[in-house]
């Protein structure tokens, strides 16, 4: 009746054990199959002629002690696929050697020297670098000194206390062996964290380039095709009525989708990296040439007017651009979701910020066109760029019933170097 719990209990505790021995080691991945066998065979050659020398001669192993030799290297194949039972199994194998080792000495009359103990503990060492490399190095420490301390214990018990120097030394070579295992994953995981790293900042650096370009095709393609569809709205109400005007908004339309595709072409460039020619991309747009901006708008919408207060300053390129983009956005909004309605746009400049502020009274009503509803992607692109460069921005309906966008960007980069007069 009680038998159950124990062995219930036991189980548990024997899988929690090996929970926490898979979580310190980490999983071994060769890079040549031909590798470990080398090195097996490298390591089992080795422990063989340090047998053959154990006299400080030449002499070829008995039986026994090439079975104990064979019997230490043998868990060394299972030191990659399972590590910690590859060590205990070398240093269990090696103590034992330890304790028959007396037996082997083919002349007693010579006494046991020094050598006497190969190739104890080659197996030992090479298993506890293995589990030094492939475990954590608290883990990998803990168990190299235990394995080294198992070794020193069984010699002092087993040999007579004239070897205590060859069981120091036994102790002392374990311990290095586990302090260049240690090492060498320590530096594993530096390579392996720095790559990692490096991966993310890429795919950070991939991500961040994916939402401006997406940014600027929004901006593009929402500010033109505004204006694209206000002018033929245009058109089409005064193609009977005043021909001539529509024949000014079907130019409008033309001279705008031909802009578009200019600059849809110069963004999708940055995709392709294409390098046709110096003149295969267009310039990036500035706040210099915010006139030629309010200007096509005002060709639909001619209640748009602008105020600038104090004196322009350089930006950084950053800066520069995202003024712009702001700018196009909010005007862009303003015709899109309140035709009709007047627009003041307001930069006001001091030494340290810029501050831009976009406000359009309610929509007035058009014959012509309706409020578009939108998707917030926009606002959200406004926001970003504004915050890239170090920037803010508010953006909500006010009392009147209109909208305000104010953005405030600074003047002064935080990074000097990225600065660039206009």
């Amino acid at each position: 009746m009680t038998s159950a719990p124990t062995v219930g209990s036991a189980r548990t505790r024997i899988q929690r054990a090996r929970a926490v021995l898979a979580r310190q080691i980490v999983p071994y991945q060769p890079r040549t199959r031909w590798a470990g066998p080398l090195i097996s065979g490298i390591v089992l050659v080795s422990m063989l002629i340090t047998a053959t020398l154990r006299q400080g001669h030449q002499e070829i192993p008995g039986p026994t002690l090439l079975v104990l030799t064979l019997l230490a290297w043998l868990p060394l194949l299972f030191r990659h696929r399972s590590p910690g039972l590859a060590a205990i199994g070398a240093v269990a194998a090696e103590a034992l050697h330890l304790i028959v080792m007396p037996f082997t000495i083919e002349n007693p009359t010579a006494g046991v020297v020094m050598g006497a103990y190969q190739p104890v503990p080659i197996a030992s060492m090479v298993a506890m670098c293995v589990l030094a490399t492939r475990s954590s190095r608290l883990f990998g420490w803990i168990a190299g000194v235990s394995a080294a301390a198992v070794l020193l214990a069984v010699g002092v018990i087993a040999q007579p206390l004239s070897l205590l120097a060859t069981d120091m030394i036994v102790f002392s070579i374990v311990v290095i062996a586990t302090g260049t295992g240690v090492v060498v994953g320590a530096r594993r995981d530096t390579i392996t964290r720095r790559e990692q790293e490096h991966r993310e900042e890429a795919q950070r650096q991939v991500v961040a380039e994916r939402l401006r370009i997406a940014r600027d095709l929004h901006d593009v393609l929402a500010h033109h095709l505004t204006l694209v569809d206000a002018q033929a709205a245009v058109a089409g109400y005064l193609l009977d009525t005043n021909p001539d005007k529509a024949v000014e908004a079907l130019v409008d339309i033309n001279r705008h989708t031909r802009v578009a595709l200019d600059e849809l072409r110069a963004t999708v460039g940055l995709l392709r990296q294409d390098s046709d020619g110096p003149d295969s991309r267009e310039p990036v747009p500035r706040l210099d040439q915010l006139d030629r901006l309010v200007e096509g708008f005002r060709a639909a919408n001619p209640t748009i007017t602008v105020t600038v207060t104090g004196t322009p300053v350089p930006l950084a390129s950053g800066t520069d651009l995202a003024a712009f983009r702001i700018a196009q956005e909010a005007l862009t909004n303003a015709f899109k979701h309140a035709p009709g309605a007047a627009v003041h746009l307001d930069l006001a400049w001091t030494p340290e910020r810029l501050r831009l502020r976009i406000h359009n009274t309610a929509a007035a009503g058009s014959e012509t066109s309706d409020p578009v509803p939108g998707s917030g992607s926009g606002l959200i692109g406004m926001r970003e760029r504004a915050q890239a460069c170090g920037g803010t921005i508010h953006a909500g309906p006010d009392p009147t019933g209109g909208f305000l966008i104010e953005a405030t960007l600074p003047t002064i980069p935080t990074d000097p170097t990225s600065a660039r007069a206009r």
